[in-house]
């Protein structure tokens, strides 16, 4: 593309810098987290040396780092316990976003009533989780939390989501949007995941029921090539519609060699729509602080997907 290209189309968007959309990388789940949770993890094996945490993730940062990208990581609060020197030293040290995945990894819409959510935030904020290195100031509060399984508890979560100082939702939705609790005036701001702009949609063997309903590709799990060409797909898709997209990926399921690939040329094809001015690659919590200071930028029906994985 040449320079003046670039000028062309470097102010026709509402995003930073005349960006035309807002794009976030986002990864999910550490560690053992759920398969604990899902009664999974084996009794004999040891807890605290995940291979992801010893090999895949210090891969993806390093990814992240070749393409000069900050990232938002969702991690869920049992893993300070566990793995508390690599977040803080790999994860936070390089400027990427700790967000919150619940305490650890449970089915947020299976939770039973205020009760076990409140437990659940409630753990998660306090001395047992995030709240003994707030004490210390070794990290920022949570801004951002994304239920496992992408469904919210409607009002209860907005409003406990308010309560607990939280100021975005990273559910499954369509759209960016600013939706009201009954606590805040302010909002709560949604920045949703897409199924199609996530990896485990296309490389899971338990997302076959989700491929169906959905009908956009085969029931059985896809090839990597499949996932690089609807996420870039997505992203163009962003573009035009002058929107915020956010991918995910896991770790447990970039542990091979051609996902990886994968995952850098979707990196790499973001990094160059960035350096064109065409997107805003930022964290999550900094694309919240910008919707609320430019709340036009979206609407306010995020147009939830309840669709069901499991």
């Amino acid at each position: 593309m040449e320079a003046s290209d670039v000028d062309s189309h470097s102010h026709e968007g509402p995003w930073p810098n005349g960006a035309r959309a807002a794009v976030s990388i986002t990864m999910d789940n550490m560690g053992e987290a759920a398969d604990l949770n899902r009664k999974l993890w084996p009794e004999t094996e040891p807890i605290g040396k995940h291979y992801t945490v010893q090999k895949v993730i210090p891969r993806l940062l390093k990814l992240l780092k070749k393409y000069d990208i900050l990232a938002t990581y969702f991690i869920e609060s049992w893993n300070i316990n566990i793995y508390g020197d690599f977040i803080l030293n790999e994860v936070v040290a390089a400027g990427h976003e700790v967000g919150w995945h619940a305490w650890q990894h449970e089915a947020w819409s299976k939770l039973k009533g205020d009760k076990e959510e409140r437990t659940n935030f409630e753990r998660s904020f306090g001395s047992e989780g995030i709240g003994q290195w707030l004490s210390t100031n070794q990290i920022e509060p949570y801004r951002g939390f994304r239920p496992p399984g992408g469904i919210i508890n409607d009002e209860t979560t907005l409003n406990m989501c308010s309560e607990f100082g939280l100021g975005y939702l990273s559910p499954a939705a369509e759209k960016a949007a600013i939706v009201q609790s009954r606590r805040d005036g302010d909002g709560i701001v949604i920045l949703p995941f897409k199924w199609a702009a996530v990896d485990a949609y296309f490389y899971m063997e338990t997302f076959t029921g989700l491929r169906k309903l959905k009908g956009e590709l085969p029931s059985a799990p896809q090839e990597p090539q499949v996932l690089v060409e609807h996420f870039i797909s997505e992203v163009d898709k962003a573009i035009e519609g002058k929107e915020f997209l956010a991918i995910l990926f896991h770790p447990f399921l970039t542990d091979r060699p051609e996902r990886l690939e994968a995952m850098e040329t979707v990196l790499k094809y973001l990094a160059q729509k960035r350096d064109e001015g065409h997107i805003w690659l930022a964290r999550c919590k900094d694309v919240e602080a910008f919707v609320r200071e430019h709340p036009s930028v979206v609407g306010t029906d995020p147009e939830w997907d309840l669709s069901s994985w499991r």
